[in-house]
């Protein structure tokens, strides 16, 4: 809970003494439900089903996106439908900002929406809960009252039954008590952001405080004491804090504890006695001393001995008068049941104060008890209004009284709190709030007399305490800080308290308390990356700027980060830390930064599992351009419909985010997460070994080598690439993005992906829209015949050539694979049917054309003009490794359509020869010998052209009537002859 940072030497659930970085001087059990990385960087292995396969890591799906959210949104919804509420009120301070001429008055403002968002809440379920809230309220008041007696036979407060609640009611109770919580906690930031303006502001409040004492009279002996507890206040800005504070503590007791009603109704149900009864004081002690004094002789007041009086239940002495310190006096006790009373009436007294009720309604509760003495013992410290004598003396009583042996326990920490006492009050403080408040009462206190001693010396004279107190303690802002910082490491060690000083709200407000919103920023942040840390290996969403401490137990205030209310408090803090700070971000050394911003990174993960994708631009234009392109690299993934997806690039686009790069960082990640971040090249293979020389030239074309079914992974990155398809304009970002991943697959031999590719963004139909969003005309730039208006629009279609060109040749080397897949399959058809079919199919013979129609580019030369040294590599890769498979493949076509087709495919074959040995088709140089002998497999393929040539032979010898086409006359195949004319 304390605001604190874990050092490497401690030891599991070791806390540090709080370490505090230089910070811009201010003007002013593992959940699930996240994951941090919810559940998006588990990958698992999938195979692809090619001929050669091979494992890669998955990406999800789109059914998987939504499998994957859909169990962690019922838990993000607790975040709460005010989630949007708090959103739009940020986003309006950020639009109003710039024109704002008091910077702190509108965080200030900004701090008051958020708890009046807060309150609205509180009422809302309120309306519906109240009587069961104040019954839970009683019930566990009730139980902290029983676990703090001091026995079982002096404790009433025995265990009570009542209707339990259903589990509905439960978890909206816990959800209105939260928002209470959270409400007290924007107020409790209220008051730290006033006690600390800018400096600015502190100018015109000094003016204020300046204005304010000059309305007062100057401290002399015979001042009201009311009159210098207001200077005390405004002079000393540390007592300010502290009466600020106890006031914020009684706040949150009225808000969040039992109301006095319901305390009075279990008071009246454990002591035994009707409402009626509560007026009649010392109701049985008074009967049994009135029985006894008419059977016996009854001493005066001043004689002794006194009468030996028994009570009912044992045989303790009874006091033998109602005077109200008869019990102190005599060292005698009451009727069981009178002590009850006497018990309730402190432990009523108790709660009142601890509330802070008004002198007068504690005077008039007294009062309608016939109690009044009460309210008269403690006038003295409660009402100052009036006072022009010293309630020094009376303090100095008061802790007298609080040591008593003979006091119970909340007598003593009445007494106690009156006179600041500390010791005597924690006695029965229950909750962490119970300890803060004995503290801050007990030291604001004593530095009211410390104030009267240097102001009035007449008015105070000093006491024991005041001769050993650390003064430091008292006046010193730095040492009141590591006082309350002690106490609450204290209260996170001890027994009765620990469990609530881990809460997340707790340590939200420990931070609170020491002024600390940037150390609590800070320190949720390491503990987020260090918990994603201890989870599996690191993504780069959440940085660190440490080293996970090695014990595995994560930092506590990793609780803030798994409680979504708790996070997205904090992350609203430390956007509310940074509008105060404007320099905050060139203040800070070092990586923090990266921590710092883990806040609302996991904030922003919060509402994307919450399905809250509108609002979460808001938060990531509040982060440093590289880290918000991280973030948001992620986060499109989960949109996969089309109209969702052009809705949030305007969203993105309305907040200046730098679109182009989130959508560049998501093809990256989604890349890097389908092949791995050091993925192994591999070569295309089609071909396999065969013994029919006749239709095959030794090799032939592997059936279905394109027939692998897309994974979830490849189904991922064309999703991804329909995010640059929605974007306006980006012609060269889109193509650039294509030519990526479709020359990636390649590398990669995922071939049954550069399919989908292909498929998804035909270049005709992504040129045509691109190049209507960039220049207002539709053209396949590549083989358009229409012409340029002007010199500027033909120099724009020439860079968008050169732009476009490595994915379109890219696309042109698909083409010809999936042509010649589909070939071999009707080739299989025809030659495995018996009897063999006297005419050959249509469809065997135009899936033969249409591979003739795709290798003639890839004849021309494709794949020579890359744009950076990236593609080059690329390019060159795909080339070597593709290339002379293909040629050598669209070789077994030829070969075996010279038998089942045409003869003239016989002569293409021997073209193909010439083409590949000149490096020229139509005197352009096409790269093509250049792929072979850097591959090494020039012999292969002469291999493979000398068994064609052999079948051009034997079809020679066999007398075979052949006449070539027209353009091929002169050509025949005489010419393979040794010797022939």
């Amino acid at each position: 809970m304390a605001p604190t940072l874990r050092t490497a030497s401690q030891g599991a659930g070791g806390v540090a003494k709080q370490v505090h970085r230089k910070r811009p001087a201010r003007k002013e059990p593992q959940d699930e439900a996240w994951g941090f990385s919810l559940g998006f960087n588990k990958t698992n292995g999938t195979t692809r089903h090619t001929e050669d396969q091979h494992d890669t890591p998955e990406v999800e799906s789109a059914t998987n996106v939504e499998d994957a959210v859909a169990p962690l949104r019922a838990m993000a919804e607790k975040v709460g439908k005010e989630v949007e509420t708090f959103a739009v009120t940020l986003d309006e301070f950020f639009n109003d900002l710039p024109t704002v001429e008091n910077r702190f008055g509108a965080v200030f403002d900004l701090v008051l929406r958020f708890r009046d968002i807060a309150n609205d809440a509180v009422e809302r379920l309120k309306d519906q809960h109240e009587r069961e809230l104040r019954l839970q309220l009683r019930q566990e008041w009730a139980e902290q009252a029983r676990g703090s007696g001091a026995s079982t036979t002096s404790n009433p407060f025995a265990s009570s039954t009542s209707a339990a609640p259903t589990a509905r009611q439960t978890e909206q109770l816990a959800e209105l008590r939260s928002w209470q919580q959270e409400a007290d906690l924007w107020d409790l930031f209220r008051i730290m952001l006033n006690l600390h303006p800018f400096e600015s502001d502190a100018e015109e409040r000094r003016q204020e405080d300046e204005a304010r004492l000059a309305k007062l009279s100057a401290p002399h002996r015979y001042a009201p004491e009311g009159d210098l507890w207001d200077r005390f206040l405004i002079e000393d800005k540390l007592a300010q804090e502290r009466y600020d504070i106890k006031s914020w503590l009684e706040r949150t007791a009225y808000h969040q504890q039992s109301d006095m009603q319901g305390i009075m109704e279990e008071l009246e149900t454990k002591a035994r006695r009707g409402k009626g009864l509560w007026s009649s004081g010392w109701l049985h002690t008074r009967e049994k001393i009135k029985g006894e004094k008419r059977i016996r002789t009854w001493p005066n007041a001043a004689e002794s001995p006194l009468p030996q009086i028994r009570r009912s239940d044992n045989n303790d002495l009874l006091v033998t008068t109602l005077d109200a310190d008869a019990v102190t006096r005599q060292e005698r006790t009451l009727e069981k049941s009178d002590a009850y009373f006497e018990r309730a009436m402190w432990i009523a007294c108790w709660e009142m104060l601890r509330r802070g009720t008004p002198w007068h309604d504690v005077c008039e509760w007294f009062e309608e008890r016939k109690e009044g003495w009460r309210a008269v013992t403690i006038s003295a410290a409660m009402d100052r209004t009036d006072l022009s004598l010293s309630t020094s003396a009376f303090r100095r009583v008061c802790r007298m009284a609080s040591r008593s042996a003979l006091a119970t326990d909340h007598e003593a920490a009445v007494f106690g709190l009156l006179g600041g006492d500390v010791k005597a009050v924690e006695k029965v403080c229950r909750t962490v709030d119970d300890h803060l408040y004995a503290y801050y009462n007990g030291m604001l206190l004593k530095q009211f007399d410390n104030y009267l001693l240097g102001t009035c010396p007449d008015k105070a004279a000093p006491a024991p305490w005041q001769r050993s107190i650390n003064d430091d303690s008292l006046q010193n802002p730095e040492q009141a800080e590591a006082a309350i910082q002690d106490l609450i490491l204290r209260l996170r060690k001890g027994p009765a308290t620990s469990k609530e000083a881990s809460q997340p709200m707790k340590i939200i407000q420990s931070y609170l308390l020491a002024d600390e919103v940037g150390s609590l920023v800070h320190t949720v942040g390491a503990a987020i990356a260090e918990t994603a840390a201890l989870q599996g290996p690191e993504d780069v969403i959440f940085l660190r700027d440490r080293q996970a401490q090695q014990d595995g137990v994560p930092l506590p205030e990793t609780e803030v980060a798994l409680d979504p209310q708790t996070l997205r408090m904090a992350a609203h803090m430390a956007i509310v830390h940074r509008a105060l700070s404007p320099d905050y971000l060139e203040n800070l050394e070092g990586d923090e930064l990266l921590e710092d911003e883990n806040v609302l990174v996991a904030y922003i993960q919060a509402l994307r599992a919450a399905g809250k994708r509108d609002l979460i631009p808001i938060y990531a234009s509040k982060l440093q351009r590289m880290r918000y392109v991280i973030v948001l690299g992620r986060y499109l993934q989960d949109i996969t419909d089309s109209q969702e997806q052009e809705r949030v690039l305007g969203l993105l686009g309305e907040y200046d985010l730098d679109v182009k790069a989130i959508l560049s960082e998501q093809l990256k990640w989604v890349l890097d997460h389908s092949l791995g971040h050091d993925f192994q090249p591999r070569p295309l293979r089609m071909l396999e070994k065969t013994d029919d020389t006749k239709l095959h030239p030794g090799q032939k074309i592997i059936i279905g080598f394109m027939s692998g079914i897309a994974t979830p992974a490849d189904e991922a990155m064309v999703r991804c690439l329909q995010w640059f398809h929605h974007m306006r304009g980006g012609w060269k970002i889109m193509f650039d993005s294509l030519s990526v991943a479709l020359r990636t697959a390649l590398m990669t031999g995922n071939i049954a992906c550069a399919r989908e590719l292909n498929k998804a963004y035909p270049y005709a139909e992504v040129s045509n829209r691109k190049s209507y969003e960039t220049i207002g005309r539709a053209i396949h730039v590549q083989e358009t015949n229409a012409e340029p208006f002007d010199q500027q629009e033909a120099m724009n279609w020439e860079m968008m050539q050169r732009q476009s060109n490595t994915y379109y040749e890219l696309t042109q080397l698909v083409d010809a694979l999936e042509a010649m897949s589909e070939y071999r399959s009707e080739e299989q058809k025809y030659v495995s049917k018996a009897p063999k079919p006297p005419a050959v199919p249509g469809p065997l013979r135009q899936s033969f054309k249409k591979v003739k129609d795709t290798m003639d580019p890839i004849m021309k030369g494709i794949l020579r003009k890359p744009v950076n040294e990236r593609e080059e590599r690329d390019l060159a890769f795909v080339r070597e490794n593709y290339l002379p498979e293909m040629i050598i493949a669209y070789n077994t076509i030829l070969h075996a359509a010279g038998n089942l087709i045409t003869r003239d495919s016989l002569l293409d074959s021997m073209e193909l020869s010439v083409v590949v040995a000149n490096g020229k088709k139509d005197d352009e140089d096409n790269g093509l010998q250049e792929a072979f002998v850097k591959s090494g497999r020039m012999r292969e393929l002469v291999e493979s052209l000398a068994l064609t040539s052999k079948v051009m032979l034997i079809l020679k010898a066999e007398g075979k009537e052949w006449k070539p086409r027209k353009e091929r006359r002169g050509m025949a195949l005489g010419i393979w002859e040794i010797g022939g004319a």
